[in-house]
């Protein structure tokens, strides 16, 4: 009779946590559709309660959730059944929040934490102060009024009872801070809108991409994070944009990318060879005038109607909103608009107020 054999271990489960995902207003669906590609049945999307918040339960490895591209930030959330933050000070609650900073920190090198800041109501409150002294001292890092290391911010429960949430960004800077961007420019796009951008372009390893006013380099470098491409270049007629391109590109490891000093309104370059173009149009406000985009948005979408292979994809982003709506209605008979996209970008005390655009060559 042979032995038989010892049944199979089942690969441990973890506990479904609580988290909640910060990302710029607008993208919240093509956000959502990364969480579910990246962790599949380990993630469960729950219904928004603000713009630019996606509420997620999450029984996968937290580590995974560092590799997100669309998002700002990612928050452990913890609900208090607490009336007033006072009660964080007591012994069970403390310990809790020093057990969710510990988990936190596990997730990075020793050394990738310094300081801390807590972000609530009534922050300069002699409970607040005292809650932040407690964990200064009990996690050895440095208390800051400005943007810390380690965030913890705290809110009155979301559904309205009667408890506290405290929220921890799970990384020590936020996840749209790209280890790439080593040069910045004014206007530089926020990389978790170039990366979803460059998902609206649909990306095939086997692409000729063409990035019209490249800047510092974002939309193609994040392009290129999706997936290969046959042909990748960015061209400016700003030799210091350029330059900045370069130091992003190299940092980035892209080897493909090729930066090229041309005029996106004559780009010397044959018709129909390009599968996806990519541009931060400028806005007309930290880069560029209306006056000047006038001239600028019609010359370009002539050489993109040009240069662009039937079927091919056209992403862009302004907020010279009337001025680029006229010149695609216009151009109708060679573009179909698909996408139309408004997100809220942080500038200031407030936001600015773009527009994705997607177009698609007929013919």
């Amino acid at each position: 009779m042979r032995p038989q054999r010892a049944p199979r271990s089942a690969p441990p489960t973890r506990e479904t946590r609580s988290y909640e995902v910060e990302v710029i207003p607008g993208l919240e669906a093509i956000a959502a559709d990364e969480l579910r590609r990246r962790l599949g049945r380990a993630v469960t999307v729950e219904p928004g309660y603000r713009e630019g918040l996606i509420p997620i339960g999450y029984s996968g490895d937290p580590a995974e959730l560092l590799d997100l591209r669309t998002v700002l930030a990612v928050y452990t959330r913890h609900y208090f059944a607490v009336p007033r933050p006072k009660a964080l000070l007591g012994q069970s609650a403390f310990d809790t929040l020093l057990k969710l900073i510990a988990e936190v920190r596990a997730l990075h090198p020793r050394n990738a934490f310094d300081t801390l800041r807590i972000s609530a109501a009534g922050q300069e409150s002699s409970v607040m102060l005292r809650l932040r002294d407690e964990l200064a001292r009990a996690t050895g890092l440095a208390d800051t009024a400005e943007e810390g290391d380690l965030l913890l911010r705290l809110r009155r429960a979301v559904d309205g009872s009667e408890g506290w949430e405290a929220l921890l960004r799970i990384s020590p800077r936020p996840l749209s801070v790209r280890d790439w961007r080593v040069c910045n420019l004014p206007g530089a796009l926020n990389a978790s809108v170039a990366h979803a951008m460059a998902l609206l372009t649909r990306p095939h390893p086997d692409d000729a991409v063409l990035n019209l006013v490249c800047g510092s380099g974002s939309l193609l470098i994040e392009r290129l994070a999706v997936a290969q491409a046959r042909i990748a270049i960015g061209c400016d007629n700003d030799p210091a944009a350029l330059d900045c391109a370069r130091e992003n590109v190299v940092a980035s490891r892209a080897k493909q990318i090729r930066l090229e000093n041309w005029d996106a309104g004559a780009l010397p370059t044959p018709d129909a060879w390009a599968d996806a173009l990519l541009a931060d149009l400028p806005f007309g406000q930290l880069v560029g005038s209306h006056a000047a985009n006038t001239v600028l948005y019609p010359r370009m979408l002539r050489e993109a109607t040009r240069v662009t292979i039937g079927g091919g994809l056209f992403v862009a982003i302004t907020q010279d909103i009337r001025l680029w709506e006229g010149l695609v209605a216009d151009a109708a008979a060679d573009w179909t608009l698909e996408t139309v996209l408004p997100i809220k970008l942080p500038f200031g005390g407030g936001h600015l107020r773009p527009r994705i655009y997607g177009l698609r060559r007929k013919g």
